[in-house]
């Protein structure tokens, strides 16, 4: 499912025209019948439509247009339609033909708010670039308030909430929080960035009709189970550990011994076929009495050099598929100069014999004090810094962790740096190289605790093992973690997540995608 940006949709519309004779008018009939449809199931399961009283907000534009081809959808099925025309102030009532008096008319809507059940919002839709009237803030204002003294009112917003900048996420002070928004024909690009992500509730996505081919040059994407269901390896009948790969370990210290079992914890729950530890022997006997499915490479202490512990790790790692640098290793000079001779090791490997690299945190603090350090990193490396690694990758630059800046942040410096860039946050970004990126809709408070990017980084190094190609492996492991922390929340709401706790649940992840 593809993200577009005003001018994206705009071009998709003028093209549909042009091609393939689908005027406007066409693409707003299908709009608003969709639109309906999908309302119509969404209240069909929580109560009966017929009994149910609709207020549409009709704007001036098309989107009031969409509304209106909404409200005829829903009254054929048995809805009481009441529109209001804000820029007329007509006010036509449910059951009748004849719109109230205008003196009446402040009354009687307030009547109507005060009586419906739902209110579609359908008054300003991606044009939208100048501050909102201010008889439209108080009219929205209006249901707010009314939908905060009574929960049975919903509030659908028809594309996106009025107010909302589709290209920003930025939004007006008059711009009300809905319980769901159904988007026409694909997720705008606002939807993913705050504080726009906040206002929209659930979000579905009505169809306009358009060819799918007219999108085929589009490069954003949303994150859904069903593209992920795509792109995950399957697993034959006539399988052996060895089908599904090696993944080596180059993690923790004695101050943070658990990043290397959260991250080998989450390569293996995701699939892959052996996880390998590469530890001191002083660190052997936690590992070895929490982690009782791994394998392990004993490395030298410190004392013996950093070129003892490279050879001794370049040695192990034939045959393995992945390699993940980084969680919990510390930055002292010592462990700086062992990944320095690491990735000389790395780009010196032919290409068929080197693993793919993910490197994650102390990974990437340790590369940030060193000029030009993407030139360091073999090709195919995945990086996966969150808004406080990137800024100190970029030498100081201030990254937010939901705005806009990060989308043009994330394609450029993945084109600059030639990796897989997952750039994690709210709503996580994957891009690659080529400009591809994927967006993840679920944003969960319950991941922002210690260790959660841990196990993200060990899914990804556990999808690459399985010969998942890096971008598709960065994307299906963010959707994935995403999921795995829904399905945890489920049980103890946003707050107590533990990072151990996502472990369980990534298989049971990926069995809901593919059921």
């Amino acid at each position: 499912m593809h993200i577009v940006n005003v001018d994206e949709m705009r071009d998709l519309e003028a093209r549909a025209e042009r091609e393939y004779g689908l005027t406007s008018h066409i693409l707003m009939e299908n709009a608003g019948k969709s639109a309906a449809e999908i309302l119509a199931d969404y209240i069909r399961q929580r109560q009966d439509i017929s009994e149910l009283e609709v207020l549409v907000l009709v704007g001036p534009g098309n989107n009031g247009g969409d509304g209106l081809v909404m409200a005829r959808h829903l009254q054929a099925r048995g809805a009481h339609i009441s529109l209001y025309y804000w820029k007329e102030n007509r006010l036509i009532p449910a059951n009748s033909t004849r719109e109230v008096p205008a003196d009446d008319t402040p009354a009687e809507l307030e009547a109507a708010i005060q009586r419906t059940d739902y209110v579609l919002d359908a008054l300003l839709g991606t044009g939208r670039s100048r501050p909102l009237p201010e008889s439209m803030r108080t009219l929205l204002g209006r249901v707010q308030q009314e939908r905060q003294r009574r929960t049975t009112l919903h509030l659908v917003a028809v594309d996106l909430p009025t107010g909302m900048n589709a290209d920003t996420g930025e939004v007006d002070p008059g711009t009300p929080h809905v319980d769901l928004t159904i988007t026409l024909a694909c997720p705008k690009q606002g939807f993913f960035f705050f504080p726009g992500r906040e206002y929209l509730g659930e979000l579905y996505v009505g169809s306009i009709g358009l060819p799918p081919e007219l999108e085929r040059n589009l490069k954003t994407e949303m994150l859904t189970g069903e593209l992920i269901n795509s792109v995950l390896p399957r697993r034959p009948l006539n399988s052996n550990k060895g089908t599904f790969g090696k993944v080596m370990l180059f993690c923790g210290s004695p101050p943070y011994p658990g990043s290397a079992f959260l991250a080998g914890s989450a390569a293996g729950r995701i699939g892959a076929g052996l996880i390998t530890l590469a530890v001191t022997e002083q660190m052997l006997p936690i590992y070895a009495s929490a982690f009782h499915e791994a394998t392990f490479a004993l490395l030298p202490e410190e004392a013996a050099g950093s070129f003892e512990r490279v050879s001794t790790l370049k040695n192990h790692l034939e045959g393995y598929r992945a390699l993940l640098m980084g969680p919990g290793l510390g930055q002292s000079p010592y462990t700086r100069e062992v990944i320095l001779e690491l990735l000389e090791e790395l780009r010196a490997m032919p290409d068929e014999q080197r693993p793919h690299l993910v490197v994650d945190a102390d990974g990437l603090n340790n590369l940030s004090a060193l000029e030009r350090w993407w030139t360091l990193l073999p090709p195919g490396t995945v990086i996966t810094p969150h808004p406080g690694e990137m800024g100190r990758l970029c030498h100081g630059l201030k990254v937010s962790g939901g705005g806009i800046d990060r989308l043009e942040l994330s394609r450029s410096k993945a084109r600059e740096w030639q990796v897989t860039l997952v750039l994690k946050g709210a709503c996580t970004i994957v891009t690659d190289p080529y400009g591809r990126t994927r967006i993840n809709w679920q944003a969960n408070p319950a991941l922002a605790t210690a260790g959660t990017g841990d196990v993200l980084a060990g899914m990804i190094a556990g999808l690459l093992a399985q010969k998942v190609d890096p971008f598709d492996a960065a994307s299906a492991a963010v959707h994935l973690h995403a999921v795995a922390s829904e399905l945890v929340s489920a049980q103890i709401g946003d707050t107590g997540l533990l990072a151990s706790d996502l472990l369980p649940q990534i298989p049971r992840a990926i069995m809901r995608l593919r059921s």
